[in-house]
C-alpha cells in the first residue's frame, strides 16, 4: 500500500501538472481545436522521447560533467541537450500530427509542439522527482514544465507556418526554429548549471518565456483561416474527430 501510495504522490506532482498544463494550452485555440485524442497521443510520444533523448545525450556526458571549459560547457549543452531534446520533441509532434488532417492551421503547430513538450518534461520529472524528492519534482512541474513549452512552441510556430509555406520553404522556416529553440535552451540550462542565475531570476525568466509563447500563439490565432474579421471563430465540423 506504501509504494502503492508512493507512485501516486509521484504522479500526483509530476504527470497530473502537465496534463494541467496541456489543458490550459489547449484551450487558448480558441478558433477550432483539435481532437482530444490526437492532443494525447502527442504528449504520450513526447514522454517516449524521454529514451532516445537519455541516449544520444549520454554521448555528451563527459563534457557535461567535467567541461574543460565555460565555453565547452555551453557548446555541450546546446548540441548535447538543447538540440537532442528540441529535435526528439519535434520528432514526437511530426509523427503522430504534423500529416494529420486535423492540423489545418498556423496555431495547431504550436498546441500540438507543447503537448510533445509538456509529456517530455512530465515524465522527465518523473525521473528528477524518484531520485531527489517530490518537493524538486513540484518545482520542476511548474518551472521546467513550462520552460519546455516554451522552446516547444518556438519549434511548433514553425512547424504551423511551414506546413502552409510555399513548397521548398518548410524545410528552411523548421531548420530555423529548431535551432532558436536548441539555443535558447541550451543557454538556459548553462545559465542554471553554472549557477548564474539565482531561484527568483529563474522565474522571472521562465515567466519571460511563457510570455513570449503567449504572444506566440496570439500570432498563430490571427494567421487562422477560421477567423471571421470579428474576431469569433467559425465553427468546423470534422469527420475525423478521432484520431485516426
Amino acid at each position: 500500500m506504501l509504494n502503492v501510495l508512493g507512485v501516486l504522490r509521484l504522479l500526483a506532482v509530476t504527470v497530473i501538472p502537465g496534463i494541467v498544463w496541456v489543458i490550459y494550452f489547449y484551450r487558448k485555440d480558441k478558433y477550432e481545436r483539435e481532437p482530444g485524442r490526437l492532443v494525447a497521443k502527442t504528449f504520450l510520444m513526447g514522454a517516449v522521447m524521454i529514451i532516445p533523448a537519455g541516449i544520444v545525450e549520454s554521448l555528451f556526458r563527459g563534457w557535461l560533467r567535467n567541461p574543460p571549459s565555460q565555453g565547452a560547457l555551453l557548446i555541450a549543452m546546446i548540441l548535447g541537450v538543447g538540440f537532442v531534446e528540441e529535435y526528439f520533441k519535434y520528432w514526437a509532434t511530426r509523427r503522430v500530427a504534423y500529416d494529420h488532417a486535423a492540423f489545418n492551421e498556423p496555431v495547431d503547430g504550436i498546441i500540438y509542439a507543447v503537448s510533445a513538450g509538456l509529456g517530455f518534461a512530465a515524465f522527465e520529472n518523473v525521473l528528477y522527482a524518484s531520485s531527489m524528492g517530490l518537493e524538486v519534482g513540484l518545482v520542476r512541474a511548474f518551472l521546467t514544465s513550462l520552460v519546455h513549452a516554451s522552446f516547444s512552441g518556438i519549434v511548433g510556430l514553425s512547424m504551423g507556418i511551414a506546413k502552409f509555406a510555399p513548397r521548398g520553404l518548410g524545410g528552411v522556416v523548421i531548420g530555423r526554429g529548431l535551432v532558436l529553440a536548441a539555443v535558447l535552451h541550451g543557454v538556459y540550462d548553462f545559465l542554471l548549471v553554472s549557477q548564474l542565475m539565482n531561484f527568483y531570476l529563474t522565474v522571472l525568466v521562465v515567466m519571460l518565456l511563457h510570455s513570449v509563447l503567449l504572444s506566440r500563439i496570439r500570432l498563430a490565432l490571427r494567421l487562422s483561416p477560421f477567423r471571421r474579421p470579428d474576431g469569433v471563430g467559425v465553427d468546423v465540423k470534422r469527420d475525423n474527430d478521432e484520431d485516426e
